[in-house]
């Protein structure tokens, strides 16, 4: 009966369900595994339809800025994209900063013309994903100022992310034009975030 109980369970509870997708049906799997955390397997198992700045469609990985400042505006374009095409009213959208560590061997790819064409940037990603490298290092020619990462393979993440700097996106039906941060309780300017003048 317990057996029959513990294969229901595992068919039925979501949180089982996940660890099984992700662990590929190993649920004696370390549960505080990196890997195993939402945050750090989302990105894995649920690929950007348009594709991210290396990789189109289907390929899934997770990018990270290398610091706050970059991390926040990258999320500033991503917002304004979605809410832009939802087109939202004006209001405010409460994120979360999470931090990540990383150990691997990445290509540096941060030397490349700002002006290379998509098309050109994804097959040189999809080289290098296929190749079975950790990842790569890069460069947003709108975000100019912040450095970026691609991280290919999850075993990279040698600790669990971490859910730090609390921040309200101010969406005015058009844009984010300011972000408040709930820690210092202050407004940050939007333009001093995209200008990479304050990027630590």
């Amino acid at each position: 009966m317990q057996a029959a109980a513990a294969d229901l369970e595992t068919l039925t509870n979501p949180r089982l369900a996940a660890k099984a997708r992700i662990t590929g049906g190993d649920l004696s799997a370390d549960s505080s595994s990196p890997n195993l955390q939402n945050w750090n397997h989302a990105p894995f198992a649920y690929p950007m339809p348009e594709g991210t700045h290396l990789l189109p469609p289907p390929y899934s990985v997770l990018e990270l800025a290398a610091s706050e400042r970059g991390a926040l505006a990258r999320a500033i374009l991503r917002r304004e994209e979605f809410l832009g095409r939802t087109e939202e009213p004006a209001c405010g959208v409460d994120m979360r900063m999470i931090t990540n560590r990383v150990v691997g061997k990445f290509v540096d790819l941060r030397g490349l013309p700002p002006d290379m064409t998509q098309i050109a940037r994804w097959m040189l990603g999809r080289r290098l994903y296929e190749d079975g490298g950790h990842g790569a290092l890069f460069r947003i020619a709108d975000l100019p100022g912040y450095d970026f990462i691609s991280i290919f393979n999850r075993d990279v993440l040698v600790e669990r992310g971490v859910q730090g700097a609390h921040y309200r996106f101010r969406w005015d039906g058009r844009r984010i034009g300011r972000l408040y941060d709930f820690a210092a309780d202050r407004d940050i300017d939007r333009d001093d975030i995209m200008s990479g003048s304050m990027a630590a």
